[in-house]
């Protein structure tokens, strides 16, 4: 049995991952990430990287290209 924590975890993913699972280049996903609605998936680690929240993206994602 999984505890609540290890369930509710937040999946965070790096701009090369997410562009790798998605077929596209790294360049795509940072103009998309430049989109208004794309600022609340996107968190800053440290001075110049960033995590992005997968399911969140994928949610606006959805909602932009319905």
């Amino acid at each position: 049995m999984t505890n609540l924590c290890s369930r509710t975890r937040t999946k965070f993913a790096t701009v090369k991952e997410l562009a790798e699972e998605l077929g596209c280049c790294v360049q795509q996903i940072y103009k998309t990430l430049k989109r208004t609605e794309m600022q609340s998936c996107v968190k800053k680690i440290g001075t110049a990287g960033v995590r992005i929240d997968k399911e969140e993206f994928y949610r606006i994602m959805e909602q932009i290209y319905r």
